[in-house]
């Protein structure tokens, strides 16, 4: 009796779809299901060069292990292909990991791990604590943020830490009063930037500036970005454009921040820090300070639970 596993309904619907694809764009000529090999394994370096390895790769684009394999480094004794499937191709080069895509033991660049430490400085927060909440050695844990490069866990490890720490006063969480003011006045003398002085898809950026300079310029999908976006147009936007359209929603839409969040595919956190930057930029500048203009409704209370 056969074994094999039988197609449900929804597979066989889609291999029905995509056999008569195929047969139409054969007989039309265009059947083309390859693409050079040499771009995608440039991205890889690329990738592998940022710390990312090509297991790492695989394992985030939902691929087989060592899929990748004969594009890269041949297979079975075979140099390796010239060509791969447009769809995997397209896939690698559209691939550009997040912080979370990495490997715990992969090695990643310092840069937004230290600016992250050294933002929190400002507000309180001394290596020392920072290290005890996050469960390392305090001095290994300030040896490893002199180094170019640290473990991705690390580097999680301070991005979870900034996330939940950037607007706490650590006065209200145990920390002594005279250790945080001291370690507020050792950054200010250092000339460290705050958590609003830094843009989150920025500061892990090596060759990115703080707000308070010049702002480094960007590639664009063209003009009035944020206008197309919030139209619905299907545009990538670029650091100006988002912050444009976080502005605008913060102020004008009735979206709770998580939403807001979820639509530029960015932390709620990140929308606050952003929103609140705003804000003192504005104060600061002596203009009207903005605020949310639409009603926001809350998350409904269990009133017979609270009762109980």
């Amino acid at each position: 009796m056969s074994t094999k596993k039988r197609r449900g309904p929804a597979e066989r619907a889609a291999h029905a779809r995509w056999a008569s694809r195929h047969r139409r764009l054969k007989a039309y000529g265009q059947w083309d299901p390859f693409m050079p090999a040499e771009p995608v394994r440039a991205h890889l370096r690329l990738l592998a060069d940022l710390g990312m390895p090509r297991s790492g790769v695989e394992q985030a684009l939902g691929l087989q292990p060592n899929a990748l394999r004969h594009a890269t480094a041949g297979t079975s004794g075979f140099g390796r292909g010239e060509k791969i499937t447009k769809e995997v191709g397209q896939a690698v080069l559209a691939f550009w990991p997040k912080l979370e895509d990495f490997p715990d033991s992969a090695s990643v660049d310092s840069t937004g791990t230290r600016r992250r430490v050294e933002a929190l400085a400002t507000v309180g927060w001394s290596r020392a604590v920072l290290a005890q909440r996050a469960g390392r050695s305090v001095q290994g844990f300030r040896n490893k943020l002199h180094l170019p490069r640290v473990s991705a866990a690390l580097a999680r490890d301070v991005a979870r830490l900034y996330d939940e720490l950037w607007d706490q006063r650590p006065e209200d969480h145990g920390v002594a009063p005279w250790r945080a003011e001291r370690c507020r006045r050792q950054a200010q003398a250092a000339g460290f930037h705050g958590p609003l002085a830094w843009d989150d898809e920025l500061i892990d950026n090596p060759s990115a500036v703080a707000q308070t300079d010049a702002q480094v310029s960007l590639l664009t999908q063209g003009e009035n970005l944020a206008t197309r976006f919030l139209l619905g147009e299907s545009v990538i936007l670029d650091a100006a454009a988002r912050h444009e359209v976080l502005l605008h929603l913060m102020e004008w839409a009735d979206l709770p921040r998580q939403q807001v969040a979820e639509r530029l595919e960015m932390t709620e956190a990140a929308v606050s820090r952003a929103w609140e930057r705003e804000k003192a930029k504005a104060r600061n500048d002596g203009r009207t300070v903005p605020w949310r203009r639409a009603y926001v409704p809350q998350q409904p209370r269990d009133v017979v639970g609270a009762a109980a």
